[in-house]
């Protein structure tokens, strides 16, 4: 038999089982509410960042006007004085935005677990409550918020084990498998055809609505071939150990049992045995950690006396020591204590680099697993591509850290060199505080 003729052969049969064909069917409409899901993040998140944009823009014109109309700040305020690069500092909020891939519809991963924009204050760090907000996957489905990539890692098997367990199993179950081995000469390719079949249906399905993200987007077919080529071997990470499951199985109950005992093994047990070992030998108390470094560390800060203030700040400045305050044998106890949030940064960094360390070791081991933890590779890449993954935020992190340390930097020499602002000026803290790293 040809393989085109059992290739229509099996369509007939696929269209004419309601089951597998109205599996398939909510199987598709499902992926695309996911997509439409996707498309809603996406486009939420890029109107916050553009209204946070707008809304930067208004605080910048406000201050410039007051430059221009020789005020010092909000008229109800007269303690505010923005030509002091403290308070110049209070009115020019900085704000870092992680903008979404134009493939975020096609893979949520941590994108609704971390926030994706910080108002950058002096007191702020990359570990603050607003950018770390976990939510659990379980909640994010009842919210109706399904993820495509979970869709295709995790039902999609599920999917091609309704479509194929009665391959050969139907016939061996009516006891008419030898007569289709006479009629075919070859039974494994009669299966391995009618398996192309579904193997054939559904790279067709996933890439088509990869694509569809494509031009919808209007990016380039190039930026999504990597997610498409990984799609299309994790189908066939399934595809292969199906096809001798089919040909050595005696009948459909044993091909389903051993097909789902597969699934189970490779999408349940093995991830949540690797992320329960993960969990044990690091606990997730790194948040703890921090709070203790806010809490503890920040509030022996504040009781220190200007003398040991300005000490410490030398410490982490070298360079003060080239300004006025630096060479002046007179404490300014009012500028000293305008800065000392420097201090509280660089105890925050100490913290956030004890986290970031046990984050990379927790990441190192689960690289570790993938050569018997496939699943976990293919999802941890699939975030990657879709720029969901944790290495994005963690350099989104990272550029908070910049945001922050360049603020810093910029109000400690600043109000230590006891800098008069003004409008000229003022460009200039807008040109420093819009550098990246």
């Amino acid at each position: 038999m040809k393989m085109l003729n059992i290739f229509l052969y099996e369509f007939k049969h696929f269209i004419k089982s309601k089951a597998k064909l109205f599996t398939y069917l909510f199987f598709v409409l499902a992926c695309i509410y996911s997509i439409y899901n996707g498309f809603n993040l996406q486009n939420n998140h890029l109107s916050t960042i553009e209204n946070i944009q707008q809304q930067d823009d208004e605080n910048i014109s406000q201050v410039v006007n007051w430059f221009k109309n020789g005020e010092t700040g909000p008229k109800d305020r007269d303690w505010i004085d923005v030509t002091d690069p403290y308070w110049c500092m209070r009115y020019s909020p900085t704000y870092v935005v992680k903008n979404p891939s134009s493939l975020l519809p096609l893979g949520l991963g941590q994108s609704e677990q971390y926030g994706y924009y910080k108002k950058v204050t002096i007191w702020s760090s990359p570990f603050d409550s607003d950018i770390v907000e976990e939510i659990s996957n379980y909640e994010r489905l009842i919210n109706g918020n399904i993820d495509f990539s979970f869709l295709i890692l995790f039902l999609l098997p599920l999917l091609l084990i309704i479509l194929t367990y009665n391959l050969n199993g139907l016939e061996k179950d009516l006891k008419f498998d030898n007569l289709i081995a006479i009629q075919t000469g070859n039974s494994k390719n009669w299966i391995l055809y009618r398996l192309i079949f579904y193997t054939t249906l559904l790279l067709t399905t996933v890439n088509a609505l990869i694509i569809s993200v494509v031009f919808i987007n209007n990016i380039l077919i190039a930026d999504a071939v990597d997610l498409i080529l990984l799609s299309n071997l994790y189908i066939f990470l399934f595809i292969i150990p199906f096809y001798f499951i089919i040909v050595f199985s005696s009948s459909s109950t044993s091909i389903a049992f051993k097909m789902i005992s597969i699934w189970l093994m490779l999408c349940v047990l093995i991830p949540g045995s690797v992320h329960q070992y993960v969990s044990l030998k690091y606990p997730p108390n790194y948040m703890t950690d921090f709070l203790d470094a806010n809490r503890k560390d920040t509030y022996a800060v504040f009781k220190l006396p200007k003398e040991e203030l300005h000490h410490l700040l030398m410490g982490i400045y070298l360079d003060l020591d080239t300004t006025k305050q630096g060479q002046d044998s007179i404490i300014n106890r009012t500028i000293v204590r305008n800065t000392m949030s420097a201090i509280v940064n660089q105890i925050n960094i100490n913290a956030i680099n004890k986290i970031e360390q046990q984050n990379d070791s927790k990441n190192d081991l689960i690289i570790g697993s993938y050569w018997f933890n496939p699943v976990s590779y293919f999802q941890n890449e699939w975030n990657t591509l879709t720029s969901t993954d944790y290495n994005s935020y963690k350099d989104y992190r990272k550029d908070i850290q910049y945001a922050v340390d360049n603020k810093l930097e910029l109000l400690t020499f600043e109000s230590w060199d006891q800098r008069k602002v003004n409008s000229k000026v003022y460009d200039k803290y807008l040109d420093k505080l819009k550098s990246t790293r």
